[in-house]
């Protein structure tokens, strides 16, 4: 018998091969590899009716080139979900795919699906505990709703449902009796200055279309050197089945910038400097509290998404007072930049994948 599993990452087809981040996968093979586990990349098309063997890729070395070599492979016992974004997730074919993957017995699959923001403020809002981190947040459905927002705070966040990476956030703030409008795309930010209520929720309209957003709160965030900042948290599952905070970094605004995220020119800082810096002797304290939190919120959707999660990341925001806000979860992680961090997540997805293997293994042990 053997003592450790196969493991899948699965994706979508398309492309030349298949999508989603290759670096990445390579390094969750080549990880998998040193601990002793098989992994290999798997599409909807690499299923069959025969459930003996599925089809794969494995990266190869040919004359210095990296290349991707199809192989046929025993069925996997442990299925990574990393479909790159909710659109492919939605198709049919990889629906049905994770749906034939979630029907045989002893396959585990992990992370099978996006969070929906809209859903997962309602689910958190519903755990005492939990309620007071989150900004008040509501369905921008008609004009109402945003007026009343924008009567409450000064300072408001348009975010769609489904998007990634600050893409189609809007900012509004009143500024100078003006309603300050600042809209984030793929490549730049579009400002507007509107004099009236109607002005504002015209361009809102013409903004958004028919994607669905939500209104959030805006919190006044904490500086460090001038700048917003807010806390990425890696939180995953080790090799017990315990969650467990992978890591902690830091993203700084960028200049004008309305979201931290890198693409958009946020930069990546050391935690522990950030916080010495603008926190002082609260520092340690404050750090403590980021871990604790992040392991309720993780213990948290798992229990109220009710599906097998191994690893979620977090965007936290602290307050000019120092009091930690959660501003949104991520059921595919992006690549953290930090070293240290990555190299430990990596680990983390064999170790619990080790973990999913051999429970199953004792539990047939016992059985038998």
């Amino acid at each position: 018998m053997k003592t450790n599993p196969r493991i899948a990452i699965f994706t979508a087809d398309g492309g030349s091969l298949f999508r989603g981040n290759r670096q990445n996968f390579i390094d969750i093979i080549l990880t998998g590899k040193k601990m002793g586990c098989q992994v290999f990349v798997l599409t909807p098309q690499g299923l069959h009716d025969d459930r003996s063997f599925v089809t794969g890729y494995i990266p190869i070395q040919t004359q210095g080139k990296r290349k991707w070599k199809k192989a046929h492979f025993p069925m996997p016992d442990v299925v990574y979900n990393r479909v790159p974004n909710r659109e492919l997730e939605k198709t049919p074919e990889v629906q049905h795919a994770l749906e034939t993957l979630k029907s045989i017995p002893h396959i585990h699959l992990f992370n099978p699906h996006f969070f929906d923001k809209w859903t997962l403020y309602q689910q958190l809002s519903s755990i005492n505990t939990l309620h007071p981190f989150l900004p008040e947040t509501v369905l921008l459905h008609f004009p109402t709703s945003l007026k009343s927002m924008l009567f409450k705070y000064a300072l408001l966040y348009l975010k769609p449902i489904h998007s990634l990476a600050g893409v189609g956030m809007i900012r509004i703030m009143m500024k100078d009796k003006k309603y300050e409008m600042i809209y984030q795309t793929k490549k730049q930010k579009k400002k507007f200055y509107l004099s009236s209520f109607q002005d504002t929720w015209g361009q809102v309209k013409q903004l958004c279309e028919d994607t669905p957003y939500l209104i959030q709160q805006g919190i006044p965030l904490a500086t460090y050197q001038g700048r917003p900042f807010d806390i990425r948290i890696l939180v995953q599952k080790d090799g017990t089945g315990n969650w467990g905070v992978t890591g902690i970094g830091v993203r700084v605004a960028g200049k004008e910038a309305i979201s931290t995220h890198v693409p958009m020119g946020g930069k990546i800082e050391n935690i522990h400097v950030v916080l010495k810096s603008v926190f002082g002797t609260l520092h340690r304290a404050i750090y403590e509290k980021l871990e604790k939190h992040a392991l309720s919120f993780a213990k948290g959707i798992e229990n109220k998404q009710n599906t097998m999660l191994g690893e979620i990341s977090m965007d936290i925001g602290i307050d000019q007072k120092a009091k930690l806000w959660f501003f949104e979860a991520n059921a595919k992680p992006m690549k953290f930049d930090e070293p240290e961090i990555r190299q430990r997540s990596l680990k983390r997805i064999i170790e619990y994948s080790q973990f999913l293997y051999q429970t199953q293994a004792k539990t047939e042990e016992v059985q038998g």
